[in-house]
């Protein structure tokens, strides 16, 4: 009898719980209790979403406050050592876990193999420069005087070299005599965008641009800087030493064979050096602005080169800048210039004499060290992946005997026959093979060109294909055409 009773009060009980969770159902879906398809309501409207990378591999995934603070973990990978957590899937800026997260995040974990490959590359320094990066010229075929020295280390690969710098002095570092495979800026430890004048296009960006990058040392003092140069990306900017910074420095250079994206380049300062003097600050002064020795900034200026051992400009003359007393025993009148030096107050022409000049536009260029002064009237040129006779490189410049000069047509018009040789054999232009670059019908190229208005003193405007780039062309002849301010080629 007792186990009958219990059995009935089992069921009691049982069905008691049963009405009150129907109940609870009822209620809850009546006034958005926990099981609710309001589930969340508000409170998911304060969360945010973070998402947490190895590659295209999801690790895992966060709900989060937003507004709130990240906190970081360490993944695991087989055979392989976490490096940290990066805002982009390239890896190339480091996730700031300082930052109040306010909307849904990915983060990417980086991480570099175990496995010890060694490195057989030699490596060297390529860039310009008033310290010893002027050995350089942007040579990208010079191994020898700017190569930095394997260290014996076990089980790592690890490059040295020291060199004195200067302020604005600039390189990257390259192998194989060939721009394939180049570093720079954003292979340096601490390296960031920051807010900053980009050095190429003179335009000043914000951080969220990522055109201008910076590292900082110790002290919190901008000691390298880079610029994007041609939408180029952050790894390969030029490295470029910041004013007031100039010193003799070594520079490491980390590689890892099987997982190069992590290589890393750091820096130690040896010895600080005094800054260069400023012995020039040239300007063009004549007949065009009345011998006047004033000047707004920019006006009429030169500019000095990488490794300050020229300055070059360009100056357009009209019938409106002649003379008088600039006659000729033609009576042919003539505009007069010379180069002025706002630092020594003295002024240079072709030896002593004024530089007499016809309308037109020209190229001035001021060597300091011969302390000459050349001219030359600028006109439109084919450039490109050219060879001179000897086979060396002229890559994009203006040579005499090299680059094709375009001939005035009645219609306004320039023009030049142009000849596409075979450049690709030339380790310097092996990027064109390996880029896949094709000419207008696909087959492969062999040579690049763009056409432009200067002289073989500097360049003042270039001329190109759609978009700006190149024109990729295989074997055979072209009829290169200015017109209108756009250039086409055409097959003969």
């Amino acid at each position: 009898m007792k186990k009958f009773l219990s059995v009935i009060a089992l069921i009691m009980v049982l069905s008691l719980s049963v009405a009150c969770f129907a109940s609870c159902d009822v209620i809850n879906s009546l006034f958005g209790g926990p099981d609710s398809g309001d589930q969340g309501g508000e409170d998911d409207a304060n969360k945010v979403t973070v998402s947490w990378y190895q590659g295209s591999k999801l690790l895992r995934e966060d709900k989060v406050e937003k507004g709130s603070k990240l906190e970081a973990w360490t993944p695991e990978s087989e055979g392989k050592t976490f490096t940290g957590w990066y805002a982009e899937a390239s890896l190339t800026q480091p996730f700031d876990f300082e930052a109040a997260v306010e909307a849904d995040v990915d983060i990417f974990a980086a991480f570099k193999s175990d496995e010890y490959v060694e490195d057989t590359n030699a490596y060297y320094l390529c860039g310009t420069g008033a310290g010893d990066m002027g050995k350089s010229g942007w040579n990208q075929a010079d191994e020898t005087s700017l190569a930095m020295t394997k260290q014996d280390v076990e089980g790592a690969n690890v490059y040295t070299i020291t060199i004195k710098m200067h302020a604005g002095d600039r390189f990257q570092i390259l192998h194989g005599g060939t721009w394939d495979g180049q570093v720079g800026i954003g292979y340096m430890a601490g390296a960031e965008y920051c807010d900053g004048v980009n050095d190429y296009d003179k335009v000043e960006y914000t951080t969220a641009d990522k055109k201008v990058a910076q590292v900082k040392n110790e002290a919190g003092e901008v000691v390298f800087t880079g610029s994007d140069e041609y939408n180029k990306g952050f790894e390969v900017w030029n490295i470029i030493l910041a004013p007031g910074m100039d010193g003799i420095y070594e520079f490491t250079y980390t590689t890892y064979p099987a997982s190069p994206a992590y290589n890393q380049i750091t820096y130690k300062l040896v010895e600080k050096i005094d800054g260069l003097a400023k012995t020039h600050d040239m300007h063009f002064i004549g007949t065009f602005n009345n011998w006047s020795e004033e000047y707004e900034e920019g006006e009429l200026a030169l500019t000095e080169s990488e490794d300050k051992s020229s300055w070059v400009g360009f100056i357009t003359i009209t019938e409106d800048h002649y003379a008088d007393w600039t006659a000729d025993e033609n009576g042919e009148l003539y505009a007069a210039m010379k180069i002025y030096n706002v630092v020594d107050d003295l002024y240079y022409g072709i030896t002593s004499d004024n530089i007499l000049l016809k309308a037109g536009t020209y190229a001035v260029k001021y060597t300091v060290e011969s302390n000459k002064v050349e001219v030359e009237e600028c006109d439109y040129y084919v450039v490109g992946t050219l060879l001179d006779a000897d086979g060396n490189p002229v890559n994009y410049a203006v040579k005499d005997g090299v680059s094709p000069k375009l001939v005035a047509s009645e219609d306004g018009s320039y023009s030049v026959e142009f000849e596409a040789y075979d450049a690709s054999g030339n380790a310097a232009y092996s990027w064109m093979v390996d880029q896949g670059k094709t000419d207008p019908n696909g087959v492969a190229a062999i040579i690049s060109i763009k056409v432009v208005y200067g002289a073989s003193l500097g360049i003042k405007d270039w001329y190109s294909a759609e978009g700006g780039d190149n024109w990729y062309l295989s074997a055979g002849t072209y009829v290169v055409t200015l017109a209108d301010g756009a250039v086409t080629v055409a097959a003969k």
